[in-house]
């Protein structure tokens, strides 16, 4: 098996096979963890089909397979293009997504179903997460930083976080994103892994979405790449000096979500997962990121 991207993959690539799309089709896929919304967005793009819809459904991910939830909306997308019916469907709009927090869906003809305004949140130092960027160098606070140990020596996983103040007003979050780390590394590889949440009044959270990169693996491809949108070509691996600060731009998966007033945002990042928290305790145990091993 090979370890990059390449030719054997990019051929048998779902995405790229979706241009060959000439019936009607409807995607369906739920908010967890991001990246399944990210290929299933980019597949509905790419489908050169007319009639073609996208339904983002609710947290939590690994519902019922099939989704019984959404049977009467299939029933009369089949009415629609087996049966001949005019029911009207083919003239709702193409793109439904749930937004979580206010637990309404925004709809639209492509994801994001709304026009959105890009704005940047900065970490900052003593765990602050604020649209107001503050000093970080040395000469100003202390880096932060941690050691992991191997699994097997530990299965502690050491965490950075950041947290906004609290939100005094809703505010709607939808998109994707980009998460820039700039950062040292005792190894010649390492994972990153960012996690972000929404925390009610009282510390109950919710996922929101989350960002994956094989230190490795960082380059960018700069013709395909946008603002807010970094794509890695994933077909080498470029080992790190380590001790040298390096700058990693990590893809935070689409989401939409309204952060209520009494809630923060909170940023975790960290180079392994952990087995049981508020969201990972509801998966299977095959649906884990493998760590490096070395730190």
């Amino acid at each position: 098996m090979n370890d990059v991207d390449g030719d054997w993959y990019e051929e048998r690539n779902p995405v790229n096979l979706a241009e060959n799309i000439d019936i009607p089709v409807w995607l369906q896929i739920d908010q967890g963890r991001g990246w399944t919304m990210d290929g299933t967005i980019e597949c509905f793009d790419r489908i050169p089909a007319a009639n073609k819809k996208l339904t983002i459904g609710p947290y939590p991910p690994m519902q019922s397979r099939p989704f019984i939830e959404e049977h009467d909306k299939m029933f009369r997308w089949y009415d629609r293009w087996l049966k001949g019916i005019d029911n009207g469907i083919d003239t709702e709009p193409a793109v439904s997504v749930f937004v979580e927090g206010t637990r309404e869906y925004a709809e639209g003809d492509s994801f994001p179903p709304k026009p959105v305004e890009h704005r940047e949140l900065f970490l900052r130092p003593r765990g602050k997460l604020s649209f107001e960027p503050e000093a970080m160098g040395v000469e100003h606070a202390a880096p932060d930083g941690f050691f992991q140990a191997p699994l097997t020596v530990t299965d502690k996983v050491e965490i950075l976080r950041w947290s906004t103040s609290v939100f005094e007003e809703p505010t709607e979050l939808m998109g994707t994103g980009a998460f820039h780390l700039f950062a040292a590394i005792d190894q010649d590889d390492t994972n990153w892994i960012m996690r972000l949440w929404d925390e009610r009044p009282g510390g109950t959270r919710q996922l929101l979405t989350t960002a994956y990169l094989k230190a490795s693996m960082r380059e960018l491809d700069l013709e395909r790449s946008r603002s807010g949108s970094p794509v890695h070509p994933l077909t080498r691996k470029v080992p790190v000096e380590p001790g040298v600060i390096e700058e990693y731009v990590l893809r935070v998966y689409p989401f939409a979500a309204t952060i209520l007033p009494g809630h923060k945002i909170v940023a975790e990042l960290s180079c392994d997962e952990p087995l049981f928290d508020d969201h990972n305790a509801l998966l299977p145990p095959d649906a884990f990121h493998v760590p490096v091993g070395v730190r």
